[in-house]
């Protein structure tokens, strides 16, 4: 449930909408969202199954004394927290009951570029996030035993193309050490770059780590 919250809500502006959809006689909790890709826009759906909210609202922080809080909740009065408004279907519409099936038409790869280290994550996310005010989410995924951070970037007007999409990616021998990366680079001591569980520093910049089952981009 954090790493649904985090995708959602951590470092986002405004509220979010998450959707309960029934699936198979359970409700899938779902984020729809998109990357801009080749040609057009590439839509994402991410999923946690088997879980049916309880209250209309999800509330979401990550500076909190341990760190990052998630609970649902009747209203979003607490500004301490970022809020996610849940909408339950009665019905799921075709298209969205497919992909939570794994039925989906397979995507063409974006271009692969794997880096050296975590700092080189980090310094394609820093430029980004303070130019398009967008955070974008790095993915942990095991592939072949390895553990892989990755993320997808969209370099706009490629050629004929919407976008150019890159996906920058590190692998490792153990999983992250906590749910985001924080990042500086300052004297004397240079570049310095952790994984931690809590944002609270304002000294850093911070990227978010989502957990993930699969990644549908890769062969």
């Amino acid at each position: 449930m954090k790493n649904f919250a985090r995708l959602l809500l951590a470092f986002s502006e405004g509220s979010q909408i998450a959707w309960a959809l029934p699936h198979k006689g359970k409700y899938a909790l779902c984020f729809f969202t998109a990357y801009m890709y080749w040609e057009g826009d590439l839509p994402l759906l991410a999923y946690m199954p088997d879980q049916k909210p309880s209250k209309p609202f999800l509330a979401y922080r990550s500076d909190g004394v341990t760190g990052e809080e998630c609970f649902y909740t009747d209203d979003f009065d607490d500004t301490k927290y970022r809020y996610a408004s849940i909408i339950t279907m009665k019905e799921t519409p075709e298209l969205f009951r497919r992909s939570l099936e794994g039925d989906y038409s397979q995507p063409p790869q974006p271009l692969m570029m794997e880096v050296n280290d975590v700092a080189s994550l980090m310094r394609v996310l820093v430029p980004l996030s303070f130019r398009e005010g967008t955070s974008f989410p790095v993915w942990h995924f095991v592939k072949g035993g390895t553990h892989n951070l990755g993320i997808l970037i969209p370099f706009e007007h490629y050629y004929e193309a919407d976008a150019l999409p890159v996906l920058f990616h590190l692998k490792m021998n153990e999983p992250p050490r906590g749910p985001f990366l924080r990042y500086n680079a300052l004297k004397p001591a240079g570049e310095r770059v952790e994984f931690t569980s809590n944002t609270s520093d304002v000294k850093y910049f911070y990227a978010k780590l989502i957990d993930i089952e699969r990644f549908p981009l890769l062969p």
